[in-house]
């Protein structure tokens, strides 16, 4: 990963963090909430309500709520929106995206269309024809973000040396979530330890850039092939 090219927030940037799950914004791009948290709106599609099987899923939904909330208190960010479509029903829900105004944003953060949670592919997938949509209106660059299922070819990085340790505070509180702790600083040490020609990078977020010229050919259905 020694040849990505490094992401840089600069005082202009408007950022969107499209999170399919309360937790999803800490776990793959936390450097935006961390580093530039003024400049940055976070947008929760469902309500995590399938996250711990120990609660029913209306008790559930509350805990995500509240505990992404607490998050929010400490991170305090530009803007958030709970837009509380049902967890893992992302797939029958193509409006919930239909609410968001991408034509703001200088840098869109979106889940990969081809990560391991059906919620993460369906919601990358129907973001990324929202914004083909608005295209023409929408001035940013669209990066996916990764978790726990690493890109093949990362094309872009942030380093967050530094800051792993206010990664991890986020990451705790999602407090039934604890697995996603270790394997996302993991991953992110597994990046940084990629860094070959800048070995001062011990953690780093691996991000793949939304290729302008040729994804939005693709259809709709094409993208969900993988679902």
């Amino acid at each position: 990963m020694s040849d990505r090219q490094k992401i840089d927030f600069t005082d202009k940037d408007r950022i969107a963090v499209i999170a399919p799950h309360p937790d999803d914004e800490c776990l793959g791009a936390s450097a935006a909430l961390l580093l530039a948290p003024s400049q940055t709106d976070i947008f929760v599609l469902t309500d995590g309500s399938r996250g711990f099987k120990e609660r029913s899923f209306e008790e559930e939904a509350a805990v995500r709520r509240a505990q992404f909330e607490a998050e929010m208190e400490y991170v305090r960010p530009h803007s958030y929106t709970w837009l509380g479509c049902e967890d893992t029903k992302m797939s029958q829900h193509p409006e919930i995206v239909r609410q968001i105004d991408f034509t703001p944003y200088t840098i869109i953060f979106l889940p990969w269309t081809e990560s391991f949670h059906p919620d993460h592919r369906y919601a990358a997938a129907f973001c990324l024809e929202e914004i083909r949509k608005q295209k023409g209106m929408v001035k940013g660059v669209s990066y996916f973000y990764e978790i726990n299922a690493p890109f093949y070819r990362p094309t872009h990085y942030i380093d967050i040396t530094g800051i792993e340790e206010d990664k991890r505070r986020l990451i705790r509180f999602h407090e039934d979530q604890k697995e996603q702790e270790n394997i996302t600083l993991s991953l992110n040490a597994f990046r940084g330890a990629q860094m070959l020609s800048h070995p001062e990078t011990i953690y780093a977020e691996a991000y793949l850039r939304v290729d302008e010229d040729s994804y939005p050919e693709q259809s709709l259905a094409a993208c969900l092939k993988r679902v």
